[in-house]
């Protein structure tokens, strides 16, 4: 019956009292992230594990942007707002806070918080805006990764690959967290996917003493490997057995600059001077911020 109280109070005064007798005004003024915690507390945690919290303060932006005097790279690393298909300004407060909760979700324009969801929220007011299930919202900052996805013509959007979902509560926080029903709700960890096997097409042809390797990307609507900041780096290894031993390794590197871009295919040449029985392709990935390689598959000729 409690779970009930909410709603008959809601019905007996309306909502549009409720919103401006419970707002709190200062979440119009942009508090730091953790404001936001306070009720929608599982988005917040998520956030926190992200590289948006720490796109200001992680050492790789700091020494890429020359102690953040860089000025073209400190907006998308502190925006005040991220409006869809638009360069942000860098905001002046919070900055530590990255790419944070306001910078997203927070509209000057409307005094509101916008998101994917026509909902009520009494402490503030709420805009439901289809922006956030679209591609749009992203490519104000992964503007060269943005028009690559564009280009591949994919249906699928960067919310689909990167801010995956499950049905659960956007709010934690008793009484409000009974407000609305559970809905999608979208991973803002912003995982970094890792690519497999069946997102490459793999072919070895050997020729005149010259090992021909062709990687297609069939899987990824965008650059192998891709990023607008950080530096990514994937390492194709070739490795040639012989009677179970290793007797030829070759590793060719790929960046955001030189990786395979949607639906194309790129040859990599190798010359091994020994014979061997058998080829291995190990692929792996260096994010900016890992330590070591981590491998993303493998493929044997013949398999």
């Amino acid at each position: 019956m409690i779970y009930l109280l909410p709603f008959i109070f809601l019905i007996l005064v309306g909502c549009d009292y409720v919103e401006k007798m419970f707002v709190e005004e200062d979440l119009l003024d942009r508090p730091p992230s953790q404001r936001c915690g306070e009720c929608h507390q599982k988005i917040y945690n998520q956030w926190m594990h992200s590289r948006h919290s720490v796109s200001w303060t992680s050492g790789e932006f700091v020494r890429s942007s020359k102690n953040r005097t860089k000025k073209k790279c400190l907006s998308c690393h502190a925006p005040l707002e991220v409006l869809p298909e638009r360069q942000p300004v860098v905001r002046e407060k919070l900055r530590e806070e990255g790419v944070n909760c306001f910078s997203c979700h927070y509209r000057e324009e409307t005094g509101s918080i916008h998101g994917p969801y026509e909902v009520f929220s009494p402490p503030h007011y709420s805009t439901y805006d289809p922006d956030y299930i679209s591609s749009k919202i992203c490519a104000g900052c992964h503007r060269k990764t943005y028009s690559q996805w564009k280009a591949s013509g994919s249906d699928r959007t960067c919310q689909n690959c990167h801010m995956p979902s499950k049905k659960d509560r956007l709010i934690q926080k008793f009484p409000y967290m009974y407000l609305h029903s559970k809905k999608e709700l979208h991973n803002h960890r912003f995982p970094a996917l890792k690519a497999d096997r069946k997102d490459m097409e793999l072919s070895l042809e050997e020729k005149d003493g010259m090992v021909i390797l062709r990687v297609k990307n069939t899987g990824i609507p965008h650059r192998f490997p891709a990023a607008q900041q950080g530096n990514p780096r994937v390492y194709i290894t070739l490795k040639g057995i012989s009677g179970g031993n290793e007797v030829y390794t070759e590793t060719v590197m790929l960046t955001a600059k030189t990786g395979i871009d949607y639906m194309k295919t790129k040859e990599f040449y190798f010359f091994p001077d020994v014979k061997t029985e058998r080829f291995s392709v190990i692929v792996e990935r260096k994010l900016s911020y890992q330590e070591k390689r981590e491998v993303l598959f493998t493929a044997d000729f013949p398999d």
